[in-house]
């Protein structure tokens, strides 16, 4: 069986990146003393995983872990006994149990949705207005380990609308944006290209980002919910 759980990345651990959010979660998960399996090899490895990864300074109610499990195992059960060995600033929000041959969580997340609440000098409308009609929005996107190269990706196959409300000097915004095979785009980089390109007024070093669902695709392309027991 594989346990799969919702749980919460909140602000007291914001700034630890993805990597040291995973080693926090495989420490609790010994703590708790799951069966979990592991694979083969002189170095084995717990094989558990996260659906999406986040950026450092975001915070989130929908991360997904996914956990093989060696043998079955009650849900209440798994997720109480992990419940008292996570950390703070990590919770559990729900949970189910799959088959073993169930599609990785990984390749199942399609998109995100995110809140950003950032201070702003002037009203946005005009900026934001902008970008939903612009038709393309060319953005040079940094490779990962390239010493500073960049690729050129479109914005808006990744996030074709933003929604605005603007009121005591602070902008709050909403999207959606998808995850494809061939990658995706950070919150902040959304940021930088209202900003720079269309002239939105932000204090980007200031904003609150935070996720607030990750969700799949159905045959139908509509969204769908990573657990399986709430579609």
């Amino acid at each position: 069986m594989k346990l799969r759980l919702q749980i919460t990345k909140e602000s007291g651990i914001r700034f630890i990146s993805h990597l040291e959010y995973q080693a926090t979660l495989e420490k609790a998960i010994r703590r708790a003393k799951l069966p979990v399996a592991y694979s083969q090899g002189y170095n084995p490895h717990m094989k558990f995983s996260l659906a999406s990864a986040l950026g450092v300074g975001i915070t989130s109610d929908c991360e997904f872990v996914e956990i093989e499990l060696t043998e079955d195992m009650e849900l209440a059960k798994a997720m109480a006994q992990l419940s008292k060995a996570l950390p703070m600033g990590i919770h559990i929000k729900d949970g189910d149990m799959v088959e073993k041959k169930a599609p990785k969580l990984m390749a199942s997340a399609a998109g995100a949705e995110y809140v950003v609440k950032v201070p702003c000098l002037a009203d946005p409308s005009d900026g934001i207005h902008a970008f939903n009609i612009a038709a393309q929005v060319i953005f040079a996107k940094p490779i990962p380990k390239s010493h500073g190269k960049t690729k050129e990706i479109d914005v808006k196959n990744f996030i074709p609308v933003v929604s605005g409300k603007y009121a005591d000097n602070v902008l709050e915004l909403k999207f959606s944006c998808k995850i494809t095979l061939k990658g995706s785009m950070k919150a902040a980089e959304l940021l930088l290209v209202l900003k720079d390109q269309f002239h939105v007024p932000i204090v980007y070093e200031a904003a609150d980002i935070r996720r607030v669902a990750l969700y799949g695709l159905n045959d139908l392309g509509h969204k769908r919910p990573l657990l399986s027991k709430a579609q």
